[in-house]
């Protein structure tokens, strides 16, 4: 009998996860398949194991069934690696709905970007920070939020979505090498050089120093991995949300030099004014940072 490698295995779990969640859904071949866009014939293909899916393909399927492919993946690696009982598979589901994504005409204007694009990077920021996670756990490791400074924490979530962002705008941005200005580069028209800055909770992004250009800004908070969220420093969790997502057009004097603690050296803080003016293109109100509502976050 020939050698099974390991990728095979995660493969054949993969399509019965996806074979239960079908028949849970109460769908046909068929109907999954033209639901995922499609060839008729494919989904019934993979559970006869006479083809391969591919991420692609995958991903389409995932999101026809409503289910997130790293929980997906997270779940497989699981049940190959024989750890089902040892850890939980189980992520919040995290559906971006059309409401959270406003002002997309702004969006659009400032960076020549859509919300499918602005959607896909902060699922791809969520879905790498799961899988990263799942690792830790299988090796008995913390979660990566509080393996790390928050400072450092910040930066590895602001390069994973830009990674995501680049990877999922039609080309229209590269991504930049390592601390250069900016973060994005632009590869189409309509598209423009884009710096992408990441703070926590209700802080104003920051840099080492003013740079003028347009700007991408997120905000996240920490919660618990089943997707709960309490306000206050003494509740923050290990799992981090994208709450708000924030563009516009930042000059030298919008930001401010001040001593931060724990920074080495000065740091050019985003100035309030110029915050409240950037145009808010993502808000989901289940993790929102503020204590109450603000004038501009409405769904």
């Amino acid at each position: 009998m020939p050698k099974i490698e390991l990728s095979d295995k995660i493969t054949s779990a993969i399509i019965g996860l996806l074979a239960t969640e079908r028949k849970k859904s109460g769908l046909t071949y068929e109907e999954l398949a033209a639901r995922a866009g499609l060839d008729r014939s494919t989904v019934a293909l993979w559970e006869r194991g006479e083809r391969s899916p591919g991420f692609g393909a995958l991903l389409k399927v995932c999101q026809a069934i409503g289910i997130e492919l790293s929980a997906l993946l997270i779940r497989a690696e699981a049940i190959v690696s024989g750890l089902t009982d040892k850890v939980s598979p189980k992520r919040p589901p995290r559906n971006q709905e059309d409401s959270f994504f406003p002002n997309q005409p702004e969006l659009k204007r400032f960076t020549g970007l859509d919300m499918a694009t602005l959607r896909a990077g902060i699922d791809h920021c969520h879905q790498t920070l799961d899988t990263i996670d799942f690792q830790l756990e299988l090796h008995g490791a913390r979660p990566i939020g509080r393996l790390v400074e928050l400072a450092n924490l910040s930066s590895m979530i602001g390069n994973i979505l830009a990674e995501g962002i680049a990877a999922n705008s039609d080309g229209r941005y590269t991504r930049n090498t390592p601390h250069a200005y900016p973060d994005l580069l632009s590869k189409k028209r309509g598209s423009v050089p884009l710096e992408v800055k990441i703070s926590l909770e209700t802080n104003k992004p920051k840099g080492h120093l003013p740079k003028a250009g347009a700007y991408l800004t997120f905000r996240y908070v920490l919660g618990d991995k089943d997707g709960v969220f309490e306000r206050g420093t003494a509740h923050r969790g290990d799992t981090a949300y994208i709450w708000e997502a924030k563009t516009g057009i930042l000059t030298m004097e919008d930001f401010d030099l001040s001593n931060t603690a724990g920074d080495s050296g000065k740091t050019a803080v985003v100035k309030t004014e110029a915050f409240n003016r950037m145009a808010l293109v993502y808000f989901n109100p289940t993790y929102m940072a503020y204590a109450r509502p603000r004038p501009g976050y409405e769904i």
